[in-house]
């Protein structure tokens, strides 16, 4: 017993004498790619509000219909982006166009955003994988001081587009 409490009295101070040394050498980091199609450059380009200009939908044989619409486009310095909008006119829309919100991944190599952290109004809605829902995607161009965004469906036809100013 006294062998055990004298080697715990021993030791105890030899490891409370040991103090936290600097790193020998810094981590080495690049510098972050900042250029118009890396995605610190689409970012920059995104922050902001925009408005609509024009919506164009598509059938199921690719021809372009133009639909009376309005609405917003908001980016944030965090991801975070909302679409929220409305049609003026009679044409029929899938409303994740211009009703959709969540954190955004950019990919700037293929032009694509991705939502993730959607916000369901259904039960059926969020039973919905966001990486799979092809409405969770938005494909981006500048043109300009223009963005458009396509929206495709599950086999890859464009369904929707949508040009936007951007505002603020």
């Amino acid at each position: 017993m006294h062998f055990v409490l004298l080697a715990a009295v021993l030791v105890t101070p030899s490891l409370s004498a040991c103090q936290s040394a600097p790193r020998v050498r810094p981590v080495k980091m690049g510098d972050v790619d900042t250029g118009t199609d890396s995605v610190e450059g689409v970012r920059r380009r995104l922050k902001g509000t925009w408005e609509v200009v024009s919506l164009n939908v598509y059938t199921a044989d690719g021809q372009a219909h133009p639909a009376q619409a309005k609405g917003t486009l908001t980016y944030d310095e965090f991801g975070n982006m909302a679409i929220k909008g409305q049609i003026l006119g009679g044409e029929q829309v899938e409303k994740a166009n211009l009703d959709l919100s969540g954190r955004v991944t950019i990919d700037p190599g293929k032009h694509m955003l991705r939502f993730g952290g959607i916000t369901a109004d259904t039960p059926d809605q969020r039973r919905v994988d966001p990486k799979l829902d092809p409405n969770n995607v938005r494909y981006y161009e500048f043109d300009g001081e223009l963005l458009k965004t396509t929206t495709k469906n599950a086999a890859g036809a464009t369904t929707a587009t949508i040009t936007w100013k951007k505002v603020g």
